[in-house]
């Protein structure tokens, strides 16, 4: 059975047919995928924009006292600072001076791997 030129131009015809129609659904599958993406752009835009207020019986947060220090939390969260006198401190800092070496560091050398 021979093909003859009429069934040659049904099937060209055929095959533009479908390739437009693929050609579509993939055009309409990135419309759809590039709205997605700018309402999320949008969405997240608008979230970082916003402002969150904080609920007014909130005993939990802490206080900020007139001087500028914090003050204690309800929950044993940040605790105000101790005063710390001059003799203390000093003992600290002699003691945070202090530095141990091993006199064998650097002259044994453990091939074994």
């Amino acid at each position: 059975m021979a093909i003859h030129p009429i069934d040659l131009s049904t099937v060209y015809s055929q095959i533009d047919n479908v390739a437009k129609f693929n050609a579509s659904q993939n055009q309409l599958a990135q419309v759809a995928n590039q709205q997605v993406i700018n309402k999320a752009t949008r969405d997240n835009l608008e979230k970082s924009q916003s402002v969150k207020e904080t609920p007014k019986d909130n005993t939990n947060a802490t206080t900020v006292k007139q001087d500028g220090r914090q003050g204690k939390s309800s929950e044993g969260g940040p605790m105000e600072k101790k005063e710390k006198n001059p003799e203390t401190e000093q003992e600290e800092e002699q003691v945070r001076q202090i530095e141990i070496s091993d006199p064998r560091l650097g002259r044994r050398i453990d091939i074994t791997g």
